[in-house]
C-alpha cells in the first residue's frame, strides 16, 4: 500500500435490496464512531462521487463510509473494528472494499467466516 489508501465500506442489512437508506446511514454513523478511535486519517460518508464505475445509484452510498488510511496495519484494523461491530449483532453485515476486491462480514461469527477474512487480508498484503 502507498503513503495514503482508501478502504470502502457499506453496511448492508438482511434483505439488502429493502434495507432503509436511513437506517443503514444511522448504523454506519456508528460504526464510523468505532472507526475514528483507530489511527486512521479520516472516515467520511460515502459520497457518489467515491463510488467505483459501475456502482449503482445513491443506495450505495446509504450506509457507506469511506476509510482513509496510510499502512497495511490500518486495514487490518479497519477489518478487526469492523468484525467486532458487526458481532454485536447477528443481524449486521459489512462489505469492505479495497481496490476491486471485496470482503463482506457478517455478524454471525464462523471459523469460514474468520479463514475468508485472513484470506481477504493477506492478498491486501501481498498486493495481489
Amino acid at each position: 500500500m502507498g503513503a495514503t489508501e482508501s478502504v470502502v465500506l457499506r453496511v448492508t442489512g438482511a434483505g439488502d435490496a429493502e434495507a432503509d437508506p436511513e437506517e443503514l446511514a444511522e448504523q454506519a454513523r456508528g460504526l464510523r464512531v468505532e472507526l475514528l478511535d483507530l489511527d486512521v486519517e479520516a472516515v467520511d460518508p460515502l459520497e457518489e462521487a467515491d463510488l467505483p464505475d459501475g456502482a449503482k445509484g445513491l443506495g450505495a452510498v446509504a450506509g457507506g463510509l469511506l476509510v482513509r488510511m496510510g499502512v497495511t496495519a490500518g486495514l487490518r484494523a479497519v477489518v478487526a473494528a469492523v468484525r467486532r461491530w458487526a458481532a454485536r449483532d447477528a443481524g449486521r453485515s459489512v462489505e469492505i472494499s479495497f481496490g476491486t476486491d471485496v470482503l463482506k462480514v457478517t455478524g454471525i461469527s464462523s471459523e469460514q467466516q474468520e479463514r475468508l477474512i485472513e484470506l481477504w487480508l493477506a492478498r491486501q498484503d501481498t498486493g495481489a
